[in-house]
Formats: C-alpha cells, sequence, structure tokens
C-alpha cells in the first residue's frame, strides 16, 4: 500500500476524532517546511501533473467523499489555521467556498 491510500484509511479511521487529523499528517511528514514529502504522496495518488485547479479538486473530492460532516468541519477548520502561516497568497475563491461549506456541515460542492 503506497502512502496516499495508507493515509487515507488512517484519516477515515479517525473519523470519530478529528483532533487526531494533525498528528496522522505529522506522521506522513506532511509539514509546510516539507513540500517533497506531499509531492510524493501526490505522485501516488495518481497527479503527477503539475497541480492545478482541476487535479486538485479531484483529489480533494477523491479524498473527502467519504468524510463525516464533523470529519470535513474539523478539516476545514484546520486548512484555514495553516493557511494564515503560509505565505502563498490569496487562497482561490472555490476553495474557500468549500471549506466554508464543510464549516456548515455541508459535503463537497459539484462543479
Amino acid at each position: 500500500m503506497n502512502k496516499f491510500e495508507e493515509m487515507k484509511e488512517e484519516i477515515i479511521k479517525t473519523a470519530d476524532s478529528p483532533e487526531k487529523l494533525g498528528e496522522i499528517f505529522a506522521k506522513f511528514g506532511m509539514t509546510p517546511d516539507n513540500p517533497e514529502v506531499m509531492k510524493e504522496i501526490l505522485q501516488e495518488a495518481g497527479i503527477n501533473e503539475e497541480l492545478n485547479a482541476e487535479n486538485a479538486a479531484q483529489m480533494v473530492k477523491s479524498l473527502t467523499d467519504s468524510f463525516s460532516p464533523e470529519m470535513r468541519k474539523y478539516l476545514a477548520n484546520l486548512v484555514l489555521e495553516v493557511s494564515k502561516s503560509i505565505p502563498a497568497g490569496p487562497m482561490p475563491d472555490d476553495i474557500k467556498d468549500l471549506l466554508d461549506s464543510w464549516q456548515k456541515g455541508g459535503g463537497c460542492i459539484e462543479k
């Protein structure tokens, strides 16, 4: 099993304990100061080309379809907090909309 599948399984298992999500990311080395690990995991998820809006959206949908509303809410809060400390420019509106939906207990936004 590759890292992506292993990480996905662990994330799904923590659906009742979303506070452990940060521990899972750390376990797999997914930290803002380690972009190579993220690149490796994306490749294992089948994203071999440069990340763009379309394949990023597909990856998120694939990973989060089975998440509970509570897990999505926790993940949205985590992403928003982490994004405050990353100098990557403004977050795209569609990503903000998705995270806002998750924070309100919604599911994935279909495009």
